[in-house]
């Protein structure tokens, strides 16, 4: 079980750590493209200052 945040880097070069819900497990490698979609999660406190936090409501394996 990875310990580190889960962080993504975005298109538009903003780095978000992925808050996922309850329950989900991801296995992806490093680099992999992936489609996201979520909400900023201004409610959330972290300690990693990755960037902001966005709370994932799907994600898809991109191509």
């Amino acid at each position: 079980m990875e310990k580190r945040p889960l962080v993504l880097d975005a298109d538009d070069g903003t780095t978000w750590e992925l808050l996922l819900p309850p329950g989900w497990a991801l296995e992806a490698e490093p680099g992999a493209r992936v489609t996201v979609s979520g909400d900023a999660a201004t409610d959330v406190a972290t300690t990693s200052t990755v960037g902001p936090v966005l709370r994932v409501r799907s994600l898809s394996r991109g191509d």
